[in-house]
């Protein structure tokens, strides 16, 4: 069974019937994107090799986004110039400008501190969505933005206060990279052609890069875990499925406004599967985040 059969079957069930498309593929991107996380995290205490990872991951799922793009001919042939400049931007910026801040910031930028100001991608978000996609910052976007980030600080420091070091630019620079090149090069894809061919696109044009990012960094090896790695690369391939319906459905907001659910449902999987606890002020900070996340599909952002 192909994922859009999966996807009908969920759609269908009267529980999503009262909510929108945009909230309810988002909201599947972000708890595939906690399963993911969490799943890396098992394999990585393992004694894994996170580029090692980053190489069989980006090789087992490529067969399947070759197989995609390969039903979806007839619409790729009709591609235009300007479409296959977006794709390749996406691809370039996610596979290549994410990939390599994302290992200079998390070198020289303390965990706490990269783990809250990766969320700035929610304003840099708003904001080249305003620029490039005409989206309107409105007060109530703006609220539910800061709402968002106070539950993030909170959820993710424990309310500590940050010291704030040079190598926290780079993790800046990753999440405005992230904002720039999945969110609203994403949504422009998903404006131009069809959530398959967006999704298939990004990943066979950015495989490359990928791959010589992994080669770069360490030597090849076989996984510590291959099932492990495998379940990885299904969840990887989920991930993309539903965020890129997402993006078809709603606004750039609007999906890195709900994309904020990760990590509560990272926090709350950690409980039982890793060992660890939320303290008073991460619970907060969670409900905060997850009131905000109700409130942008309520007001419809």
């Amino acid at each position: 069974m192909r994922i859009e059969n999966i996807l009908g079957v969920l759609q269908s069930s009267p529980v999503f019937m009262t909510i929108s498309r945009g909230f309810y593929f988002t909201f599947l991107s972000a708890f595939t994107w906690a399963v993911t996380i969490v799943i890396l995290r098992i394999i990585l205490q393992s004694g894994e090799n996170v580029y090692n990872v980053l190489f069989w991951t980006a090789l087992l799922t490529l067969p399947y986004w070759l197989f995609t793009a390969f039903q979806s001919k007839d619409e790729i042939k009709k591609l235009t110039r300007k479409d296959y400049s977006i794709l390749l931007w996406m691809a370039g910026i996610s596979a290549v400008g994410v990939k390599l801040t994302e290992i200079l910031a998390l070198k020289y930028s303390p965990a706490i501190n990269y783990a809250f100001l990766i969320r700035m991608v929610i304003i840099f978000t708003v904001i080249f969505a305003a620029i490039f996609l005409k989206e309107k910052i409105t007060n109530k976007k703006i609220f539910l933005a800061v709402v968002l980030l106070v539950g993030a600080y909170l959820l993710t420091t424990s309310g500590k206060t940050l010291a704030l070091t040079l190598g926290d630019t780079f993790t800046l620079i990753q999440a405005a990279l992230i904002a720039l090149g999945n969110n609203v090069l994403g949504k422009m894809a998903t404006n131009r052609m069809s959530s398959n061919v967006s999704a298939a696109g990004s990943v066979i044009l950015g495989f490359l890069p990928n791959v010589l990012i992994a080669l770069a960094f360490t030597s090849l090896q076989l996984p510590v875990n291959f099932w492990l790695i495998l379940l990885l690369s299904v969840g990887y391939i989920f991930l993309t499925q539903f965020r890129f319906t997402a993006y078809k459905h709603a606004s750039a907001s609007f999906v890195t406004m709900v994309f904020s659910f990760t990590p509560v449902f990272v926090a709350l999987m950690a409980i039982p599967l890793l060992g660890e606890t939320m303290t008073s002020v991460q619970i907060l900070g969670g409900i905060l985040i997850i009131l905000a996340g109700v409130m942008v599909e309520k007001l419809k952002i």
